[in-house]
């Protein structure tokens, strides 16, 4: 049996997209080949500023090697571009090692809202990071053709899957004469989140998630209802009981989020940007707009069975087979 190495700076006990690929497209993967992965638990570490949840690793050069060396995997993805991302590479080229990576943060803009760093620079350093990849993994059409703007090279599509045993309608169990808006994810300035909260509309909001801005915005916004981080079926029964999903985001690489709520029936708001364009635009269940509030209009309007059918096509098996495509023999 092959082995994989992951490394990564993204893992549990986060909670995002990330490490929610990663943990559903390895439980396929593990089927045919033996999977270990480097991440930031292994290390000494302290919390990202902004990002309590996210762990910098430090000192990683001694338990990278003890790692490959015990492991001696034949494939090695690099899947951030952090601390432990950095180490693996730095490992992989010490040692010749042949390796994919992915792209699945838009840091560059990020950063540019947070302390204003030109995103010109953020991409000049990501592009150096990226460099010698074999190939450079991302979710969307409209992603490779942000990072080919850039310069990147060997750009890769790798799509995303959804459960939909665990996002389904079966969850929903409010009836239709109350109705609700909803966003799942971070609370935080980079989400566009504030589009979602100033919406004109006499329907309730409803903001599942946590993050750095959340206080703020519960002073705020004190008629929005703030429920917190939700996971599991938790997190699915906020999905089916949605009347929309509104997807405020414009920095986002695809929007994991999408997928959970058009399985769970609930169709989605956003604008037309890289993630929800290229999932939704053209569709039986595009409701994109560049106006949000018509973008909400618009979905309410849509069939509930359409987004659950729609979703369907989306799974982690055909995930993993085309990650698998991409990947190389690392000797």
């Amino acid at each position: 049996m092959k082995k994989i190495a992951f490394i990564t700076d993204a893992w549990l006990p986060q909670v995002n997209g990330v490490v929610n690929t990663y943990i559903n497209m390895n439980a396929v993967i593990k089927k045919d080949y033996k999977i270990k992965v480097l991440h930031p638990g292994m290390f000494k570490n302290f919390s990202y500023p902004w990002y309590k949840e996210i762990k910098l690793a430090y000192n990683t050069k001694n338990i990278t090697e003890e790692f490959f060396t015990n492991f001696n995997p034949d494939i090695i993805h690099i899947a951030t571009e952090g601390p432990v991302g950095m180490s693996g590479k730095n490992y992989c080229k010490r040692n010749n090692l042949k390796y994919t990576t992915s792209f699945h943060t838009r840091f560059p803009e990020y950063i540019e809202k947070r302390i204003f760093l030109p995103r010109k620079i953020g991409y000049y350093l990501l592009r150096g990071f990226h460099q010698d990849s074999q190939n450079i993994l991302v979710p969307t059409l409209s992603m490779r053709e942000v990072l080919e703007n850039y310069n990147f090279k060997n750009v890769k599509i790798w799509s995303r899957g959804v459960n939909t045993k665990l996002f389904n309608p079966s969850k929903r169990t409010k009836n239709n004469n109350h109705q609700n808006i909803t966003y799942v994810g971070r609370v935080a300035i980079e989400k566009n989140i504030e589009a979602f909260l100033n919406l004109q509309t006499n329907i309730k909001k409803i903001v599942v998630g946590d993050g750095p801005e959340i206080n703020k915005f519960k002073y705020k916004y004190p008629e929005v209802s703030f429920v917190g981080l939700k996971k599991g079926n938790e997190l699915a029964k906020y999905y089916a009981n949605a009347d929309v999903l509104v997807f405020p985001s414009k920095t986002d690489t695809f929007g994991n989020v999408i997928l959970e709520s058009l399985a769970s029936g609930t169709p989605v708001a956003a604008f037309p940007v890289t993630g929800p364009k290229d999932i939704l635009k053209g569709s039986s269940v595009d409701t994109l707009d560049e106006n949000l509030e018509i973008s909400v209009k618009k979905a309410l309007k849509i069939k509930r069975d359409k987004c659950r059918e729609f979703a369907e096509q989306f799974t982690w098996g055909q995930c993993a087979q085309q990650f698998m495509s991409h990947v190389v023999e690392a000797k």
